[in-house]
């Protein structure tokens, strides 16, 4: 249905975690809260769910036991459901998982096409909130595929809902606002009101991130309608954070005010930490855009404690921004901002690694599923093909034993085999036509796959590539087929296309990346995992253009050891340029600013900033080009001289002191050479000892 091959981009901040939260507990809701809904079964405990999950929760396993003693499947499906229900409530998205797989086999069992399809659904959910997309897609599809023998206009829309907040996170905004009012096609004006309202939320909010905001803020009157006659608060929190969302796109601090104060209201009739986190945020924002800078450091901290308290790493991450952002415009105490920094750099690399590891299983099961349904095709054409010889030799046995025994009946009994012969073939050959089609079915799907597939021979000598690798060489599949995969290899990749075959015929599979070239001499990265099959005796390759994420990825690396206003190296260049050193002797030099504290009091922070750009380029001027000048805070300066002995660090020294008066501000020196191998930090230590030792020297020098 939405063909998942690319994630799509979000607005940034705030408001990009905060969608991707109103998209999953959105996504969660759509299947249970709508107890207006008379057509669909529910049992009382999904729609107590709601609003008492944790009492649910401790209700169902013995209901559930009696379900099963009884052998009542229905009854075992519904309870399910309810489980579904409460575990969506409570954010345990493995649990929903689980029990939508649950509910779908008991429904199967019991032959309720309606609860099968409801299970589905529940289960897709649960696995969107786990980001197993390609699954989730899967069972919508399979919903899809009942409801046409077995329709129902409130699961239909259910499952509209679904492909609309699934385009909607992969950021195709134009889908998520089509696939909702397809949805909202299938229900009657009075039908399914919180179906209605969400499908409302849906369109809404794919209207502001399209920019039509006139059309978001009356697409969610209307769902502000639908939801006042359903008693969910859920879905009342929901409606306020997008209105908070849509009212600061507009500017509108009251409204941002009035929406947060009504999530925080909702946060603590559900007891729910993450709303209240979500609404002290919302209030955080409004405070911010107001100008009022202690009520938006209040509120976000307080926002930031309650995902910390939950373990909620993307928010956390998200806040910990939106607070650095409002501390580096104003003088922020080191050491918290220090603590806040640390904090951003682990929560960003804790995110980062479970993004990668969710794309790279998510790539893995995509293979090992498109594998196994190759080979499940060439199996079944194999065993139906045995099945089909094992039948004709059986039976020409058994005619032979009567001939031995039948010696007057010999014409009809030949008579009736060559018949019989005849038709034994003719399903032999279809047996064959039809492996022949799957083997045909099968060269086509990799053929036309818009993924990278490749087969080669253990000499590495191409056998068949498809449409999309032979574009991303820049040229023509015919023109790869008989050439060897290393030709079209970099030199530094060549070198190792030997060991590649070798580990290949040792391990029969491998992973990795190589260097590409394509035809017009440009290099790219792929990321490939290559497995041989065994029978076959060629090598199936499949690999994922990853140039501009590595490009990406070292341009980052790059801009976070550069201060934001000076661009000076900051502290993070300390790690890199004593690995840079190794073993070699180096130099460091402390400056720091005499008298800085009276620039930006007599004459402002924006003087204060200009004199530590300027001093940044006069520190510059002053040292070689392997040197470096590193920001280490506020108004203080290290100089890392890079191979350096001790009469180069002397006459550096020399100069500086004796330039003092050319330099933008005057400033008090330290200075250290390596000494025994020691490590950075402890040179540091004794240029900033040296440096105080010599101030405290010329005071007590002008007492």
């Amino acid at each position: 249905m939405l063909g998942i091959t690319q994630y799509g981009t979000a607005p940034t901040g705030f408001w990009r975690g905060l969608l991707l939260c109103l998209t999953l507990a959105g996504l969660q809701l759509s299947a249970y809260a709508q107890a207006d809904d008379d057509e669909l079964p529910r049992h009382p405990l999904e729609i107590q769910a709601l609003t008492q999950p944790d009492q649910v929760l401790e209700a169902l396993p013995a209901e559930l036991e009696r379900a099963r003693a009884a052998r009542d499947s229905r009854l075992l499906a519904l309870l399910e459901l309810a489980r579904a229900n409460a575990c969506r409530v409570v954010a345990d998205w493995t649990c929903q998982r689980d029990a939508g797989a649950a509910a779908a086999l008991a429904a199967r069992m019991a032959e309720d096409p309606m609860l099968e399809v409801r299970g589905l659904i529940a289960q897709s959910r649960g696995s969107f909130a786990r980001q197993d997309y390609t699954r989730g897609e899967r069972l919508l599809g399979d919903a899809q595929v009942l409801l046409e023998k077995h329709p129902s206009p409130a699961l239909a829309a259910d499952v509209y809902l679904g492909y609309s907040s699934l385009s909607f996170m992969l950021g195709k905004h134009e889908s998520a606002a089509r696939y909702a009012d397809l949805g909202l096609e299938q229900l009657g004006p009075n039908q399914a009101l919180a179906m209605r309202a969400r499908l409302l939320r849906n369109r809404a909010r794919a209207e502001s991130q399209l920019k039509q905001l006139d059309a978001a803020r009356a697409t969610l009157t209307e769902a502000l309608a639908a939801a006042d006659a359903v008693q969910d608060p859920k879905l009342a929190a929901e409606l306020a954070l997008e209105s908070a969302r849509v009212a600061r796109q507009d500017g509108d601090i009251e409204t941002q005010i009035k929406s947060g104060r009504r999530v925080l209201d909702l946060g603590a009739e559900l007891a729910n930490t993450q709303l209240d986190g979500l609404g002290h945020e919302v209030l955080g924002l409004a405070a911010m855009d107001a100008g009022d800078r202690e009520t938006a450091e209040r509120e976000l901290r307080t926002a930031f404690e309650s995902f910390q308290q939950l373990g909620l790493a993307r928010d956390e991450l998200r806040l910990s921004r939106q607070l650095m952002e409002l501390m580096v415009d104003h003088d922020a105490d080191s050491t918290v901002w220090n603590r806040l920094v640390d904090r951003f750099l682990d929560l960003d690399r804790e995110v980062s690694l479970s993004d990668r590891a969710k794309a790279a299983d998510d790539y893995e099961a995509r293979l090992t599923y498109a594998n196994q349904e190759l080979e499940v095709v060439r199996l079944a054409s194999e065993a139906e093909l045995a099945r089909e010889r094992e039948q004709a030799l059986a039976e020409s046995n058994r005619l032979t034993r009567w001939l031995m025994f039948a010696a007057l009946g010999i014409v009809v009994i030949l008579s009736f085999f060559f018949v019989l012969q005849r038709r034994l073939n003719r399903r032999l050959r279809a047996a064959l036509a039809a492996r022949r089609e799957s083997e045909s079915k099968a060269t086509d799907l990799l053929r036309l796959s818009k993924g990278l597939v490749f087969l080669h021979d253990l000499r590495g000598e191409l056998v068949m590539v498809n449409l999309a690798t032979a574009e991303a060489l820049g040229t023509l599949p015919e023109q790869l087929v008989g050439r060897a995969l290393g030709d079209f290899l970099s030199d530094e990749s060549r070198v190792d296309f030997e060991d590649y075959l070798r580990r290949l015929a040792l391990q029969h599979q491998d992973e990795g990346t190589m260097q590409v070239r394509r035809m017009d001499a440009t290099e790219r990265l792929w990321q490939y995992s290559t497995r041989v099959s065994e029978t076959r005796g060629y090598a199936i390759g499949s690999a994922v253009d990853i140039t501009e994420q590595q490009r990406e990825a070292e341009a980052l690396r790059k801009e976070n050891l550069r201060d934001a206003l000076t661009q000076a190296y900051n502290r993070r260049y300390f790690n890199e340029f004593e690995r840079q050193q190794g073993t070699h002797c180096w130099g460091v030099i402390n400056v720091d600013l005499d008298q800085f504290k009276q620039i930006n009091d007599s004459r402002g922070h924006e003087a204060g900033d200009q004199v530590l750009i300027a001093m940044t380029h006069y520190l510059q001027s002053q040292i070689r080009e392997s040197d470096a000048v590193v920001r280490s805070g506020g108004d203080e300066f290290v100089l890392l001289l890079a191979d350096a002995s001790r009469p180069q660090v002397q006459t550096l020294i020399a100069r500086l002191r004796a330039d003092m008066n050319a330099a933008p501000c005057r400033y008090s020196l330290g200075q250290a050479l390596r000494e025994n191998g020691e490590s950075l930090g402890d040179t540091l230590a004794r240029a900033d000892a040296e440096m105080y030792r010599l101030r405290r020297m010329a005071r007590e020098g002008r007492a």
